[in-house]
C-alpha cells in the first residue's frame, strides 16, 4: 500500500509542480490569454486557447479576493514601482468574446487589461482551420465601448498576424509600422504596445518595433516581468485546457508542469 501511495504522490508531483519554490510577489505577473468562450466539442487544439467565462471570472475574482493590483503593459512599463501583487492582463489577437465575456468581468474585479489588435482582419482567418469556422474579431464599435470603461489599452499584433521573422524586412516594418498607425485610427490616441505574432522576434525585429514607436513588446516565453527588458517582456499563459490548480501555480510558481 506503501508503495502505491508513494506512486500516486510522484504522479501528482510531476504533473502539478507544487514543490517548486514560488516566485515572490515583489515581481509582477503579466498573463497571456486569447479567448474567453466555451469550448469547442470535439477540438482540443482550439480549446487550448478557449477560457471558459466561469473559469475566467473565478480566476479575475481569485485575484480581487487577495489583494492583487492591476496594471495595463504601458502602466506598468512606466511605473517607476509597483507594489507586490501586481499584475497585468493581456489578450493576443482581439476577439470578440473580450468584449461578450471578458469585459463584463474586469468590470465587475475592477480589473484592468491590454488587448492586442489584428486590425486588418475582421476574423481569425489567418489560422489554417479545415473547416473554416473562424472566430470573429472586435468590431470598431465594441473597441469604443471598451475604451470608454477606462480598464482597457489596445496594442498592435501586426496587419496580418504574420510570423515576422519568415518574411522580408521590409514587409515586416510595414506590418509593425502601419498596425499602429490603424489601431490609433480606431482607438483616436497614441498605440504604445506590441506584441510579436507567435511570439516570433528577433534583434531585428525589436529594432524595428522601437522605431515604430512603441514602448513595450511582449513575447511568449514563460516567465515575470522585468523592468529592464521592456521589449521582451515575458508572460504567463493562461490555457484553457487546464485547471484552476494549474493556474494556482502558474501564477505563484510560474511553471505548473515539468
Amino acid at each position: 500500500m506503501i508503495y502505491i501511495i508513494l506512486l500516486v504522490l510522484i504522479i501528482i508531483s510531476l504533473r502539478y509542480n507544487w514543490w517548486r519554490i514560488p516566485i515572490p510577489y515583489s515581481q509582477p505577473r503579466v498573463l497571456m490569454y486569447h479567448m474567453i468562450k466555451e469550448h469547442l466539442t470535439n477540438s482540443k487544439k482550439r480549446n487550448k486557447w478557449r477560457v471558459k467565462p466561469k473559469d475566467f471570472e473565478k480566476q479575475m475574482a481569485w485575484f480581487s479576493k487577495h489583494g492583487w493590483h492591476s496594471y495595463t503593459i504601458s502602466e506598468m512599463v512606466e511605473a517607476k514601482e509597483l507594489p507586490p501583487k501586481s499584475f497585468c492582463i493581456t489578450f493576443d489577437d482581439g476577439y470578440a468574446d473580450n468584449f461578450t465575456y471578458a469585459l463584463p468581468v474586469l468590470k465587475q474585479y475592477g480589473i484592468k487589461a491590454t488587448i492586442y489588435l489584428v486590425p486588418d482582419y475582421e476574423y481569425n482567418s489567418w489560422e489554417k482551420f479545415e473547416n473554416k469556422n473562424y472566430d470573429r474579431l472586435l468590431a470598431c464599435e465594441q473597441i469604443k465601448q471598451m475604451q470608454k470603461s477606462g480598464l482597457i489599452e489596445f496594442g498592435s499584433h501586426t496587419l496580418h498576424h504574420k510570423n515576422l521573422l519568415t518574411i522580408s524586412e521590409e514587409e515586416a516594418e510595414v506590418e509593425i509600422k502601419r498596425s499602429k498607425q490603424a489601431v490609433e485610427q480606431i482607438i483616436g490616441m497614441e498605440c504604445k504596445a506590441f506584441a510579436y505574432p507567435y511570439g516570433k522576434y528577433d534583434e531585428n525585429t525589436v529594432k524595428l518595433v522601437v522605431e515604430a514607436g512603441y514602448t513595450s513588446a511582449t513575447v511568449v516565453k514563460r516567465g515575470f516581468f522585468e523592468a529592464g527588458k521592456p521589449f521582451e517582456i515575458k508572460r504567463v499563459g493562461v490555457l484553457g485546457t487546464e485547471s484552476f490548480v494549474d493556474f494556482y501555480l502558474k501564477i505563484t510558481r510560474i511553471r505548473n508542469k515539468l
